[in-house]
Parts: C-alpha cells; sequence; structure tokens
C-alpha cells in the first residue's frame, strides 16, 4: 500500500493534506439490509412449516402402516375400534381395575402427600396391627421413651454355652480323630 492510501482518514503527520482536511474519519459505507435479514427470517419460519408437516405426514403414514400390519391374537377375534395413542382415566380403570394390575398414579403428587400423611398418623398413634394376636403399635415418642426407660430387651445367646465348651471338647475330637485307623 502506499503512504497515501495509509495515511488516509488521520491527522496530518508532516506531510502535506493533499485535499483532506484531517478532521473525516472513515466508515462502511454499506450495512447488511433489513430486506436480507427479513427474507431470511420469512425463509426459515417457511422451511419450519414445511417440515412440521411433513413429520405430520409422516407419523399419519406411520401410524396407518402399523395398523395394517397388525394381526389380533386370534383371527376369530377381531380388533375392538380404532387404534389410539390417548389413553383415557376411565379406559384404564376399566381394562385393568377387574385383572388386578398395579393401578397407575392420577395424581403423583397428591397421594404422595397422602401416603406421607399417613405415615405420620401411623407414627403418631395407637392402634392395633393385629387384634387378634395381641399386637399393636404405639406412637415413636412414647416407645423412645420406653426404651429409655426399660433398656432394650436381652436375649441370652444360645452359641455363648456352646462356645464355652467348646475348646474343652476339640482336644477330645481332635484325639480321636488322630487315633483312627
Amino acid at each position: 500500500m502506499s503512504d497515501e492510501m495509509m495515511n488516509r482518514g488521520h491527522a496530518n503527520q508532516g506531510h502535506s493534506n493533499q485535499g483532506h482536511s484531517g478532521h473525516e474519519t472513515e466508515y462502511e459505507r454499506e450495512d447488511l439490509g433489513t430486506r436480507g435479514v427479513f427474507s431470511f427470517m420469512i425463509g426459515l419460519a417457511i422451511v419450519g412449516i414445511v417440515i412440521y408437516f411433513i413429520i405430520v405426514g409422516m407419523y399419519r403414514f406411520l401410524d396407518k402402516y402399523e395398523r395394517s400390519q397388525m394381526t389380533s391374537a386370534s383371527p376369530l377375534v377381531p380388533l375392538k375400534g380404532e387404534m389410539s395413542r390417548v389413553v383415557t382415566q376411565p379406559e384404564v380403570d376399566k381394562e385393568f381395575k377387574d385383572n388386578g394390575a398395579p393401578m397407575l398414579e392420577i395424581n403423583e403428587r397428591g397421594q404422595f402427600r397422602d401416603f406421607l400423611i399417613n405415615q405420620e398418623s401411623q407414627l403418631n398413634s395407637y392402634g392395633w396391627v393385629d387384634e387378634k394376636g395381641g399386637v399393636a403399635h404405639i406412637p415413636i415418642e412414647r416407645a423412645m421413651e420406653l426404651t429409655v426407660q426399660r433398656g432394650f430387651p436381652v436375649y441370652p445367646q444360645s452359641g455363648a454355652d456352646a462356645s464355652a465348651t467348646a475348646p474343652a471338647k476339640k482336644p477330645a475330637a481332635a484325639k480321636q480323630q488322630t487315633s483312627g485307623p
């Protein structure tokens, strides 16, 4: 590049001004037009809509194909109605309640809250576990107080008596094994 091109737009550094006042700043005269940006956005929206309809059409085709290839469990039993991916709660109740299958959760938070409330009430109340057998449950705080007062139950260990006499018998058993044929 020539010196003139290098000094363009800069202040005079000892050279003659050559028609420039030195106070002008250079800038790019062509920016990205709004027409191009909007054209791109409209094209992108059109492509998105086309892709959406392609996917919907593909799923419809695959559903029809699956239904046409499906065989019933028995050729004597016809299929019931049209196959649907949407299952409602009354349909689930009708199909699964009578056969003893576990039910899916309908209201997970509500059912979990009810479960926790039932557990908390059982931990903090008196009641029967087995009334005929005489087994009851008591509040957990009361159970801890009784444990502190009475201590833990201690059961005699049947292995302790056998281990005290076992060393005396082992040498005799060892003698019998060594004195054999």
